[in-house]
Order: structure tokens, then sequence, then C-alpha cells
């Protein structure tokens, strides 16, 4: 068995694989597209020469590459030193997933459409917020990356209005306008864009969720996938809830957590109420994270000892001391998951499963340059940035 096929829990099971007689050509060769454009993302070592280049070698090296060279040309000439490198690989993405989005067939291309909605929500509430608070519009821009259905063109008419309501306004047409709609006159109050966020990325997994119900090759994959994802971002919301100054009641917790993860959202309110540690540590153990957050640990200490009991002590101190998720074991856990996610995508090679690992891979190759762009601006040394590097 894969090392990671047992994260998810019974979620995941092993499927046999559609005989090809009965997948269309465009399937076939969609799927191999995805599987030949994973293979020109960086590896491990490449990522290790680029850390110990200086600014203008790394804007030079990105620029032999033909993956890279026509963004870092085309923006040269408006753009130098990290900002170039920044605008090039966004643009880089935003091209990359539109590219993907085109050559998938049908069933594909209506999931891959649907999974990259989450960049318009990200583009959408860096809008509302900056626009709210008087952020610089350029400083607002800088970090949008149009790589969901919402274009440059949109984002940039977006950013040329005034106020919340006409920013939701200009969103009319879009598929999650009704959301916003619904809170349009609380814009702007406190606590607010947490909710709105909120509601959004449960829409978003809704719908998602939902097509992979459909049937297709590696849905039932997919959809584990998902859901683990859901239960990291609630378990996250749910410390930021817990080392808030404030505290909240259930109906917050309720509208703060995203519904479809594989943990009940009565187990999540019930983390939230408890003060011992023998009884957080009996409950985070029912929850899958706990062996793949003992995983990552075991990865990243290097200590093989390292037990899912360790991970819920691990947890409950933060959670006792009122402390934030550590980032280096966020990213480990994080890469973790892709390693589950490419295992899986071999194991079904025509299915919906290489196109999400290409898109994961893609999604984290240009964080990682950001990373790699913003730590060398700041000063930051290797091993500080290193923290930031998904692999």
């Amino acid at each position: 068995m894969d090392p990671g096929v047992h994260l998810y829990g019974e979620a995941v099971m092993e499927v046999c694989m559609v005989p090809s007689s009965m997948i269309s050509p465009s399937y076939i060769y969609a799927c191999t597209r995805f599987r030949v454009r994973k293979t020109t993302l960086l590896p491990r070592e490449e990522y290790l020469r680029i850390m110990q280049m200086s600014i203008p070698e790394i804007i030079t090296h990105l620029g032999r590459q033909e993956d890279y060279r026509q963004d870092i040309v085309s923006l040269a000439h408006e753009f130098t030193g990290a900002q170039l490198i920044e605008e090039a690989v966004n643009q880089n993405l935003s091209r990359s997933f539109h590219h993907a989005t085109a050559i998938a067939p049908g069933d594909l291309q209506t999931l891959t459409r649907e999974y990259l909605a989450r960049w318009d929500i990200a583009n959408v509430m860096a809008i509302l917020r900056g626009t709210v608070h008087n952020v610089d519009r350029q400083q607002i821009r800088d970090l949008l990356i149009p790589a969901g259905e919402i274009d440059d063109a949109h984002l940039n008419h977006l950013l040329s209005l005034a106020s919340c309501s006409e920013v939701i306004d200009g969103l009319r047409g879009w598929r999650f306008y009704p959301v916003l709609a619904e809170q349009y006159r609380a814009c702007g109050e406190k606590g607010v864009f947490a909710q709105f966020e909120n509601e959004l990325y449960r829409e978003y997994y809704t719908k998602l969720l939902n097509l992979g119900t459909s049937g297709c090759s590696g849905c039932q994959e997919m959809i584990a996938y998902l859901r683990f994802e859901i239960d990291i971002t609630n378990m996250r919301n749910l410390l930021r809830l817990h080392c808030a100054e404030e505290a909240c009641d259930i109906t917050t917790i309720e509208r703060t957590m995203i519904p479809g993860g594989r943990i009940p959202l009565s187990l999540l309110q019930r983390l939230y109420g408890i003060e011992t540690e023998g009884e957080f540590l009996n409950v985070f153990l029912k929850t899958d994270i706990a062996p793949v957050l003992a995983q990552a640990v075991r990865e990243l200490r290097q200590d093989p000892d390292f037990s899912s009991t360790d991970a819920a002590e691990l947890v409950w101190q933060r959670w006792h001391e009122r402390q934030r998720p550590v980032h280096e074991i966020e990213m480990a856990i994080t890469r973790i998951r892709l390693h589950q996610m490419e295992a899986l995508s071999r194991r079904h090679p025509f299915s919906v499963l290489p196109v999400l690992a290409y898109l994961e891979r893609k999604r984290y190759e240009i964080a990682n340059l950001r990373a790699i762009a913003r730590g060398k601006a700041f000063g930051l040394p290797a091993e500080r940035i290193w923290q930031y590097i998904v692999v």
C-alpha cells in the first residue's frame, strides 16, 4: 500500500482501474498532458540551487527556463528585483491554470474550473479588505493572482471602485455573488470579512464536493483529499478562535466551521470548550489529523518514535498556551498531502487525480518562488526561508 493511502482513513479506498477501452481519447490525452506538465515542475535540487542565488541571479535563471522565460521578458520593463520575480511567477500561474482549464475535457474541465474558483475568493477578499481599510491600490494589486474566472480586466475594475458596497455590486454575475449580497449591508463592520470568507468557502466546498459525487474516475479520492483540507482549515480556525481575547459562543463557532470534513462539527464544538489535557487528548485522538500530524513531525524532526499521542500533546500545549499553529509543521503536513495525492494519481492515471496533482504542485511551486524572493528581499537566512518551502 502506498504510504499516504491511509491518511484519510476509510474515505480513501482502492478502486479498480477503469479499462482504457472505456475512457475517451480526449480524457487519455488530457491526463497524459497533465502528467507531462508535472514533470516540468521544479525538483527539490533546483530549489536548493536557487536558494544559493542572489535576486538578480534568480531572475536570470528563471529567464532561461522555458516555462518562465515569457513572463520574465514581458514584465522586465515594468518591474525589477524581487517584485519582478513575484509578478512573473504570478502571471505564470494564471497562464498555466487557464491553459489547464482549456485542455481538460468534459467533467474534467468542470472540476478544474470549480477547483480554481478558490483564487477568485482570495482575490475578492483581498480587494474588499483593502478597499475598506484604504490600502494603496497597487499593494492590493500585488496580492492578486487572476487564476480563476475573474480576469485581469475585471479585477482592475473592482480595484477602481471606492467602497465595499460598490465592489460587491461590481461582482454581479459572479457565481458566488449571492453569498456576498446576503451580507451586503454589513460591509465594513467588525468581523464581517471573516464571515464573508467563511460563507464563500462553505459554498465553494459544497459545490466541489457535490461535483465529486458524480462518479468520475478518481472522484472518491478527490473528495477525501478535500475533506481533509476542510478538517485542517477548521482546526486552524478553531485555534484562531481559541487564541482570541474574547470568548465566542456556539453560534460563532458554527458560523466559522466549514461543513463537509470528516471531523463532525459537534466534535469541534466540544474541543473548543475543553480546558483539561486528558479530555482534550481523548477527543483530538479521534480525529484523522492526529496520525497525519504525527507523520509530519516524524519526518520534520527525524524522530521515528513520535506518535499520534505525542502529536495530540503538541497541539494541547499550543492550545493551552493559546498559541497559533507552528507554520513549519503546517508545511510538513502539506508535503505529506501532496505526496499522497501524487501516489494516488500514479495509481489512477486516467482520472481527475493527475489534474489535481498538477494544480496543487504548480500552486506550491509559485508559493515557493515567491517565498524565496520575499525572503531574500528581507535578508532572511536560507534556513529560515526553507521553512516556507513545500517540496
